[in-house]
């Protein structure tokens, strides 16, 4: 008995080197087996690093990254590495999603190091006292192409001599820090013809055979086509327009859009919108929905309504979870055979089509028809002659609904992707803001929105205090970062407009103020509270930049809370920026809408819920009116520091917001 308690503990003792057992983050649990002995992000692995004097490998990735596992298998479960792993550095493992600042910090440290973009797998190597020296994306196990692999990395760097690395670090650092300061920059004024300066920009990389913003691979871009669609909508500018809807046309019409069951893959690997990395991701769909949104309520043409019900059908039956929304879909699916493959759910076998069809009595001439029509061909667009649909100029037959719905359900024979299970309070608040934003095609989205963001604040949201994520049973701990007040404030806001309920108003000036009291220190807004200092930036990266989204909304609170010194925070940061804004607006997207609306100073039309029910602020011909329910009879149009119209005839108070333009 003494024997097995001893064999027992030892088990117990060799599981535990490995310490991310504990973890929610579905991408930390994947690798809880690995013989590598992980550490989460956190004190006990910088303390052991120091005490030890060892350097720290660090491996950034997310659950449905498709390098990350094919680096997981090459390497991390490789007993090899981890031997080196283990004997010379401490090796930490970090859900991008559940510390998008840290990643963020490490993705500037690769550019400084390599002077290109970074990505996922991202490896970062620190010494003891965190400072980084070494950087890079996907390693191979052993050398490939003239490239070192991860096994003589790991062997030459603790060959190096210390003071070596030691003073790279510190010049890495330097770099770094001095491209944060912000107080000294100069300021300069406003380009009064901004939004021009943008469409030219967009225009002069514009692809203008396939549309979008970029050759391959090419991303959805939905800030950019935010800010045309805004630039249009202040300036009427045809070009700026002309470009933001080609976009939505050709991805909707793309490979880079699930034709058959609805909502947008995060990217396409080539410049046609062909073929996708097929993984889907909340935030993608969410500011997608935004800009069809948008471009539905401008147009009415059919095409984005039907991307906009199909995409939000899509997100509820997947990503649906007790009301509130997982994060992402993985790329990769379960073959028949029990193998990963990429996309293997979303594509399909042209002769296994073509006889399920048959059997499903389709006739024949419609099964050639309606394969054509999606492009499934026997040569196919994707690996193994096998296709992705996307839609050809080919004349949609009468029964083309018939046989989706049918091609849905031949791939029920198919596994769906693995889901990440987290509860990520800003990508909930993107996709619910988008959602509150649909009503321009549905009403019901209202109560759906409603509902499941009434379900999110339960989650997240206690005694006064955000959090960044959690999954279902299990209470959140990890404090908010400035991208959870940021979008959640936004959401907030679009709630009230579509509501005019006074909890949403109440919560989204509390979080602002709260915002302004955590994230705002000493003339620098900052990510997050947790003592990693990083300074929060203009620009938009995956999604909109959380910093040019909390500008908005300190330029909607400074109204609605009658807060002066909001306003001048508001300038004082855009001052701060002012100079890469005015070179090079077109990369700071969401941060020109702000500049645009600093321009064209936000309107409040206040009266009684009842008054407002009855009046579509966007039939006022300026771009920026919102609704302030209080109670009184008549209409009262109004400004940061001065009300300008006031009439019991809402048409009296419209011509003389319009008067503005």
């Amino acid at each position: 008995m003494k024997f097995l308690w001893l064999y027992f503990l030892s088990i117990g003792l060799l599981m535990a080197e490995n310490q991310l057992q504990n973890e929610t983050s579905p991408y930390l649990l994947q690798h809880k087996n690995n013989p590598v002995h992980w550490y989460p992000w956190g004190e006990t692995a910088f303390t052991k690093a120091k005490a030890e004097h060892k350097y720290i490998f660090i491996s950034i990735g997310y659950s449905t990254c498709h390098w990350c596992h094919v680096m997981a298998h090459e390497s991390f479960e490789d007993q090899g590495i981890a031997d080196l792993l283990n004997k010379d550095y401490i090796s930490i493992k970090i859900d991008k999603e559940q510390y998008p600042h840290v990643d963020r910090y490490y993705q500037e440290i690769h550019y400084i190091l390599n002077r290109r973009g970074g990505g996922w797998p991202l490896t970062i190597i620190l010494t003891p006292d965190m400072k980084p020296f070494f950087a890079a994306t996907y390693i191979p196990k052993a050398q490939k192409y003239g490239s070192l692999g991860l096994t003589d990395i790991l062997k030459k760097i603790p060959t190096i001599p210390e003071e070596e690395i030691i003073k790279s670090a510190n010049e890495i650092v330097k770099i770094a820090d001095a491209s944060h300061q912000v107080q000294n920059r100069e300021v300069v004024k406003t380009n009064p013809k901004i939004g021009q300066k943008v469409v030219e920009q967009y225009q002069s990389y514009f692809d203008t055979e396939f549309k979008g913003f970029s050759k391959a691979p090419k991303f959805p871009q939905a800030t950019n086509i935010q800010a045309l669609l805004t630039i249009n909508k202040v300036s009427q500018n045809k070009a700026g327009l002309e470009m933001a809807l080609s976009a939505l046309t050709a991805m909707a019409n793309g490979g880079i859009y699930d034709q058959i069951e609805g909502g947008f893959y995060r990217y396409s690997v080539d410049e046609r919108w062909l073929i996708p990395h097929f993984e889907k991701m909340l935030y993608t769909n969410a500011e997608l929905l935004t800009a069809y949104s948008s471009a539905y309520e401008l147009t009415k043409n059919p095409l984005y309504k039907k991307v906009i019900t199909e995409t939000v059908a899509e997100m509820d039956k997947r990503f649906q979870s007790h009301g509130v929304y997982q994060s992402a879909s993985n790329a990769d699916s379960e073959t028949f055979e029990g193998k990963s493959e990429e996309g293997f759910y979303f594509v399909y076998d042209y002769q296994a089509t073509y006889d399920f069809l048959i059997v499903k009595g389709v006739s024949k001439e419609s099964v050639i028809s309606n394969l054509a029509y999606f492009e499934i061909t026997p040569k196919g667009n994707f690996e193994h002659n096998l296709s992705n649909p996307n839609l050809t100029k080919t004349e949609v037959s009468s029964d083309c609904l018939k046989v989706k719905k049918l091609l849905a359900e031949l791939r029920t024979k198919k596994k769906y992707p693995f889901i990440d299970n987290k509860i990520n309070t800003a990508w909930n608040s993107l996709f619910l803001k988008g959602k509150f934003q649909a009503r321009v095609v549905d009403s019901h989205y209202v109560k759906e929105a409603q509902h499941s963001l009434d379900e999110l604040l339960k989650l997240v949201y206690r005694n006064g205090e955000l959090y960044h994520q959690t999954i279902h049973g299990v209470t959140a701990t990890q404090p908010g970062l400035l991208e959870d007040y940021a979008f959640l404030a936004a959401c907030l806001f679009e709630a009230y407009q579509a509501t005019l309920e006074e909890k949403y108003l109440s919560l989204f000036k509390t979080l602002v103020s709260q915002s302004v009291d955590k994230f705002y220190q000493d003339g620098v807004w900052r990510e997050s509270t947790d003592g990693f200092i990083t300074s929060a930036e203009m620009s938009d990266n995956s999604y909109a930049s959380p910093l040019a989204v909390n500008m908005q909304n300190l330029m909607f609170y400074s109204v609605l809370a009658s807060d002066l010194d909001a306003d001048i925070i508001l300038r004082k940061t855009m001052d701060q920026f002012s100079a890469v804004l005015n070179a090079t607006p077109s990369s700071y997207p969401t941060a020109t809408q702000v500049l645009l609306m600093m321009k064209n100073e936000p309107v409040f039309v206040k009266s009684s819920k009842e008054n407002l029910s009855k009046v579509d602020m966007a039939t006022v011909e300026y771009p920026f009116v919102y609704k302030w329910a209080v109670d009184q009879d008549e209409y009262l149009a109004c400004k940061l520091k001065s009300c300008f119209s006031n009439d019991k005839d809402f048409s009296a108070v419209k011509i003389d917001i319009e008067k503005l333009k």
